[in-house]
């Protein structure tokens, strides 16, 4: 992949401090299709370096007062879009246009990389933060690339087995599965869960779901080995009442990766949810500096 850059003004960002300052730098994939990065950098251009990967079917601007305010607080961020959510430069899922994990793991690398030559203080290794589905695709990003990773933040994010949630829940994801391969996507705005997802994500998503077990590609590749022997430090968050990611769910990333040294965080505050804690994001931004301090 090739990274190119596209500008330095912010869609839909505001800032309250001259060092909050969103750059838009655009990321070439060898398909011809491209994502953006989003910068924002603290005073500190020392100060430890976040990625924030999104979750499944969500727009990145949704995460806008989060990157800002994470700059405020005195930590370099980079806020990547999801592959079939790019606001500009990506293709929609469809027969035509089809993806995997594998897919969302390269996009980190790459964004890990651009990330490295903008802040180099970062090029070594950053933090990656994961939302829901994007704390998946972190977990794999650092099983396979655990040179690149300074540790892992998962906020809301889960593994996705349904014996955490109830025999209710393997039947829905193996139906939506199901609704990919027959529907050439999945079309989550009319179904009410996600967005228009890609058929292969939703089939290895669904295998998560009835497994426990990471594998994707083709040929299909299990991660479940690299995932356990991952040594790396992690901030795991759940927010209560969050039903998409349940504390039961939410604990199951550190029993499938022992490996990582764990601290533990669960918000009880009012207002928030599995989404709007990236809109009221202060309670996260001070789990996160603490864990970093510590």
């Amino acid at each position: 992949m090739t990274e190119t850059s596209e500008g330095s003004t912010g869609r839909g960002a505001t800032t309250s401090s001259p060092t909050a300052i969103p750059e838009i730098h655009a990321i070439e994939r060898a398909e011809g299709t491209s994502f953006t990065l989003t910068v924002v950098r603290a005073a500190d251009p020392e100060a430890p370096t976040v990625l924030v990967v999104p979750a499944m079917g969500m727009p990145a601007g949704y995460y806008d007062k989060l990157i800002v305010a994470f700059a405020e607080a005195g930590i370099n961020v980079g806020r990547m879009e999801q592959r079939g959510h790019e606001e500009l430069g990506g293709r929609v899922a469809g027969w035509s246009y089809d993806f995997g994990y594998a897919d969302l793991v390269d996009d980190i690398a790459a964004a890990v990389d651009r990330l490295g030559d903008l802040i180099p203080a970062s090029a070594g290794a950053a933090y990656v933060l994961g939302h829901s589905l994007g704390g998946q695709a972190a977990s794999a990003y650092a099983a396979l690339h655990p040179d690149r990773v300074a540790g892992l933040v998962y906020v809301a994010s889960q593994t996705p087995y349904w014996r955490n949630y109830g025999p209710g829940f393997l039947v829905a994801s193996q139906v939506m599965g199901l609704v990919g391969r027959v529907v050439g996507h999945f079309p989550g705005k009319q179904l009410k869960f996600a967005g228009r997802e890609a058929r292969t994500l939703m089939k290895e998503w669904a295998r998560y779901a009835r497994t426990g077990r990471l594998r994707f590609g083709s040929p299909a590749r299990d991660v479940t080995v690299e995932m356990r022997a991952l040594k790396k430090p992690a901030l795991i968050v759940s927010i209560e009442g969050d039903w998409l990611a349940p504390s039961a769910t939410v604990d199951e990333i550190q029993r499938r990766m022992p490996g990582l040294d764990v601290a533990r965080v669960h918000l009880d505050e009012p207002g928030i949810d599995h989404f709007k804690w990236a809109r009221r994001p202060d309670s996260t931004i001070t789990a996160v500096l603490d864990w970093l301090s510590r």
